[in-house]
C-alpha cells in the first residue's frame, strides 16, 4: 500500500501532482484532523479553464453481509407483575437513525434468535463529490465543494422503497499562509481523532457492525467507542501548522432535543488541538484534544399557573493518539460527555435523555484499533466500548430497562487489488448490556437483558 495525504471521509489518492493536484492537497487543510497517511483514490478533473479546474471524486461498494446471534432481548419477567412486562430501552419499532441495542426487521425465529444475509454498503456508503477550485495567488487559493452520499440496500427490505441521496457536505475553503477558513455544511470537530482511527486503521473499506437492520450505510465502531462527529452548518477556522501543532475552532448551527429542550439561542462551539510529528522517515506520532458546548433551555408548564424556564447544557471533552512505525498502526482514543449519546456526537436517541424527568445522560467511550500495512495487505484488529450512566430516576423507574454499555471487537483483512479497487472481509461481534429494570416494591434491580451478535462481511470498493 502507498501512503499519501488524504481526507478521510472522502477519500482520494493524491500521486503524480499537477497544479490542480497541489492545489487539492493543500485545500486538505479544511479537516486538518483528517489529513492523515493512507492510501487514497484520485481526484479527476472534468474541466480546467482561465485558472478554474472543475473536478470530481467518490466511491461505489457492496458488501455481502450475514448476521447471527440474539435479536433485540426481551424483558426479563418481573415476578412482581406477572404478564406485565416493563419496556427494554431501544425496542421501539421503525425505520430510523441508529439507537441503542440492535433491533432487526422482524425477522427472529421463535427462540429469539436472528439470522439473515444482506447486501449492504460499507462505512462508507456510494459519494459522489463535485469541486470547483483555483489559485488566487501563488499562496492562496480557494474551493467550493458539494458531496452526495447514498447506499445501496433499500429501506426495510422493501425492494420498491427509494433510495434517497443526501446532499452531507457543501462548503466554500479559502487557504492559505495564515490558515484556512470554510463556510458550509462539513464534519464537525467533537469525536475526530476516533472517527479518524477507525476510517483509518479499521473500516475504511469494510462494514464492522452495521447500524440499522433498516439501511446503511454501516458504523464500524461507531456506537462501540467511536463518536461520530456527524456533518453540520457552521464557520470553522483552523491555523497554519506551529511546528505540529494547530489549533481548531468553529461554530455551528445549534442543536435541540425536542420536544424536551426545543430552546438553543447560541452557536455551537466545537474544537480541537492536534500535533502532528514526524518519526524517521515514514513514521508518524499524532495526538488530538477535542471539545464541544452547547446550552439548552425549556418552558417548564408543569404548573400552568406557574410557568418557569429552565436551563442545561451540553458537553463533550474526547481526545486520541494515532501512531505509525513502518508497517504497524495504533490508535487510542476516549470520550466523556452530556447528551453526547452512544453512536452520533449529540444525536438524539432513546437513551439521549429520560422523557419523564427531562434529564440528559451522561456517556463514555473508549476505543483502540491496530493495524499492519503489508504491501497490499492491510490487517487490522480492535475494539471498543460505550456506555451510559444511570440516572437517579433510572433507579426507581420500574418500567424501563435503560442501555448500560454497547461492546464491539473486530477484525479484518483488506487486499489492495489494483489502485482502486479493494476487496474487504472483516469479522464484528457486538455486545449490548441493559441494567436491568428495579422491581416494584424493593426497586432491586432485575436481571439486566443482554444481546450478542456476530457479523462477517465481504465485498469490494472502487474508489476514485
Amino acid at each position: 500500500m502507498r501512503d499519501s495525504k488524504v481526507r478521510v471521509f472522502r477519500v482520494y489518492r493524491v500521486k503524480n501532482l499537477t497544479k490542480l493536484q497541489r492545489t487539492v492537497a493543500c485545500l486538505g487543510l479544511l479537516l486538518p484532523a483528517l489529513a492523515v497517511t493512507r492510501t487514497a483514490s484520485a481526484e479527476v478533473t472534468l474541466v480546467e479553464k482561465d485558472g478554474w479546474r472543475f473536478s470530481f471524486d467518490g466511491r461505489v461498494n457492496a458488501f455481502l453481509s450475514v448476521g447471527i446471534g440474539d435479536d433485540f432481548p426481551a424483558a426479563t419477567p418481573n415476578p412482581a407483575t406477572p404478564g406485565m412486562n416493563h419496556t427494554v430501552m431501544g425496542s421501539a419499532k421503525g425505520p430510523g437513525a441508529p439507537d441503542v441495542g440492535w433491533l432487526s426487521s422482524e425477522v427472529a425465529d421463535a427462540n429469539n434468535k436472528y439470522f439473515a444475509m444482506r447486501v449492504r454498503s460499507g462505512m462508507v456508503g456510494n459519494v459522489l463529490g463535485f469541486g470547483i477550485s483555483r489559485n488566487v495567488t501563488d499562496t492562496t487559493s480557494i474551493k467550493g465543494y458539494v458531496a452526495i452520499w447514498s447506499t445501496i440496500e433499500t429501506l426495510g427490505r422493501d425492494k420498491w422503497a427509494p433510495v434517497l441521496p443526501e446532499a452531507r457536505e457543501g462548503y466554500f475553503n479559502v487557504t492559505g499562509p495564515w490558515g484556512s477558513a470554510t463556510v458550509g455544511r462539513t464534519f464537525g470537530w467533537f469525536g475526530r481523532m476516533s472517527t479518524e482511527i477507525d476510517m483509518l486503521y479499521g473500516h475504511t473499506y469494510g462494514v464492522g457492525l452495521p447500524c440499522t437492520d433498516e439501511k446503511g450505510p454501516a458504523c464500524g465502531h461507531i456506537g462501540t467507542g467511536v463518536a461520530y462527529p456527524g456533518y453540520s452548518a457552521g464557520f470553522s477556522y483552523s491555523t497554519p501548522s506551529m511546528g505540529g501543532l494547530k489549533l481548531n475552532v468553529g461554530l455551528y448551527d445549534p442543536i435541540v432535543f425536542a420536544p424536551d429542550w426545543k430552546r438553543a439561542t447560541l452557536l455551537r462551539p466545537e474544537g480541537a488541538v492536534t500535533f502532528e510529528t514526524k518519526l524517521g522517515g515514514s513514521g508518524m506520532l499524532k495526538i488530538g484534544v477535542e471539545g464541544l458546548y452547547q446550552p439548552l433551555a425549556r418552558l417548564n408548564e408543569d404548573d400552568p399557573m406557574n410557568l418557569k424556564d429552565e436551563k442545561t447544557s451540553v458537553w463533550g471533552a474526547s481526545g486520541g493518539a494515532r501512531l505509525e512505525v513502518g508497517p504497524l498502526r495504533i490508535g487510542a482514543a476516549a470520550f466523556r460527555g452530556k447528551g453526547i449519546g452512544m453512536t452520533y456526537a449529540l444525536q438524539k436517541t432513546s437513551v439521549t435523555l429520560n422523557p419523564t424527568s427531562h434529564e440528559i445522560r451522561t456517556f463514555t467511550g473508549v476505543y483502540g484499533q491496530a493495524a499492519v500495512m503489508l504491501g497490499k495487505v492491510h490487517v487490522a484488529a480492535g475494539g471498543g466500548l460505550a456506555a451510559a450512566d444511570q440516572l437517579g430516576s433510572d433507579r426507581i423507574n420500574t418500567e424501563l430497562s435503560v442501555i448500560h454499555r454497547q461492546i464491539g471487537v473486530s477484525a479484518a483483512l483488506y487486499y489492495h487489488m489494483t489502485d482502486s479497487l479493494v476487496f474487504g472481509l472483516d469479522y464484528f461481534r457486538f455486545m449490548a448490556r441493559w441494567y436491568g429494570a428495579p422491581r416494584t416494591g424493593d426497586l432491586v434491580l432485575l436481571p439486566g437483558e443482554k444481546q450478542d451478535l456476530n457479523f462477517i462481511n465481504a465485498g469490494l470498493t472502487y474508489h476514485w
